[in-house]
């Protein structure tokens, strides 16, 4: 799966999915804070030269490992 791929679908879920009434307080803080990463997810260096918030593959990966803590 690629980083896209993974942003992506933590956005779809986040936004659209059924699950979250099954997490708890904890893990939903935990995945809002990968959401607020991962939406912001640019593969274009140029972009993140112009965009301050946007982020690199390093930040959703980071990101990720966070959120399994």
């Amino acid at each position: 799966m690629t980083v896209g791929d993974f942003s992506s679908s933590v956005e779809y879920e986040w936004n659209f999915g059924d699950e979250r009434a099954t997490l708890s307080e904890a893990q939903k803080a935990a995945i809002q804070q990968m959401f607020d990463v991962v939406v912001y997810y640019s593969p274009y260096p140029d972009e993140r030269a112009r965009v301050p918030n946007y982020r690199d593959e390093q930040d959703v990966l980071q990101a990720a490992q966070d959120c399994r803590r």
